[in-house]
């Protein structure tokens, strides 16, 4: 996936299949990643409220961020499938499929719209780019994007009966009925990595050593995150394990004056068993409120403190320095060498 499609993916990523009507048969028949964010149960919690609360107090936002930030409001469900490439390293993109529930104001759709629109069965067809075989798809209630034959094969597939359910699709549904963001694979994480050199060449070795995904994340009642990465072997998850909790432990070793941070740390779990690494924490619903709000009122402090600091005036441009006198010694004539003087 190239960065402007992951833009794209990431503009709307709060994605999921919890409350779904028709998502789940839309996805690849033999997917090995399966994504989803219930956007209406994650807007509806005691988290998306104050972040919205504090998003008032700050700047309108605008460009992509507005545009985003607006999307998402009308945003309902979004489920993400991919089959990934047969080989690790492939030259060309995973095929994937993004579906998008919701109501969608056709401007804010217009910077994906890079050709006219071609009309198949029930859905108008835009390619999102000039360079490539990336589609949108538009229709009632429903946004497709993806390559062109994952996109034409979901259209098909639409309103028709799902075929029996593999393990992944029975383990995502598991996962989509307790958490608003899931996230499952079954493939080594190489498989899906984008084939243009613009992926990060040190997350590519690390990539290739994990080989399954199961991730939970719910704020519908506090907060609740589980995370279990299959990988090559055990030593591989115990390693990833101690980087992992040390990495952790430096980030939260800055707050450590914040005594909600600090009891969140108590509570957060990492380790490994067998070939995976394991990482999870648990909230009660009042300690995830508290925690939220602390991070609100040191927000404020910030910008409060930023406003109030005095305006440090620009440096004054510098004199510029004379010129220094050179000297260049001409020999060989009359009367010997002569010395001449210059500006430069």
């Amino acid at each position: 996936m190239t960065r402007s499609k992951l833009g794209i993916a990431l503009l709307v990523f709060a994605a999921t299949a919890a409350a779904q009507t028709d998502t789940w048969e839309l996805g690849h028949p033999d997917a090995k990643l399966m994504l989803g964010v219930d956007v209406k149960s994650i807007r509806e919690s005691t988290a998306w409220k104050l972040f919205s609360d504090q998003s008032k107090a700050r700047p309108p936002a605008s460009g992509m961020q507005a545009m985003g930030m607006g999307i998402l409001e009308q945003v309902n469900h979004i489920f993400l499938s991919s089959p990934a490439n047969p080989t690790a390293n492939a030259k060309t993109n995973a095929p994937f499929l993004l579906a998008i529930e919701g109501k969608f104001p056709l401007e804010a759709l217009k910077a994906f719209q890079q050709s006219a629109p071609r009309r198949y069965r029930t859905a108008d067809l835009y390619r999102t780019t000039k360079t490539d075989t990336t589609t949108l798809a538009v229709m009632d209630g429903l946004l497709l994007l993806g390559d062109e034959k994952s996109v034409v094969a979901a259209i098909d597939r639409r309103g028709h009966a799902l075929p029996p359910a593999s393990k992944l699709l029975a383990r995502a549904k598991a996962l989509a009925a307790t958490n608003d963001v899931w996230i499952i694979a079954d493939e080594s994480l190489s498989k899906f990595q984008p084939a243009k050199a613009e992926w990060n060449p040190l997350a590519a070795p690390f990539a290739s050593q994990i080989e399954g995904i199961d991730f939970g994340l719910a704020v519908r009642e506090g907060f609740q995150f589980e995370l279990s990465l299959a990988t090559e072997s055990e030593a591989v998850a115990s390693q990833m394990a101690q980087m992992f909790a040390t990495r952790v432990q430096m980030e939260l070793a800055a707050k450590a004056d914040t005594p909600e941070v600090a009891d969140m740390a108590q509570k957060l779990k990492i380790d490994s068993l067998g070939n995976r690494m394991r990482v999870s924490l648990a909230l009660p619903k009042e300690e995830f409120a508290a925690l939220l709000q602390a991070a609100q009122a040191a927000e404020a402090a910030r910008a409060q403190a930023a406003a109030a600091a005095p305006k440090t005036p620009p440096p004054a441009p510098r004199p510029a320095k004379p010129a220094t006198p050179g000297k260049i010694t001409i020999y060989g004539l009359d009367g010997g060498p002569r010395v001449i003087e210059t500006t430069h």
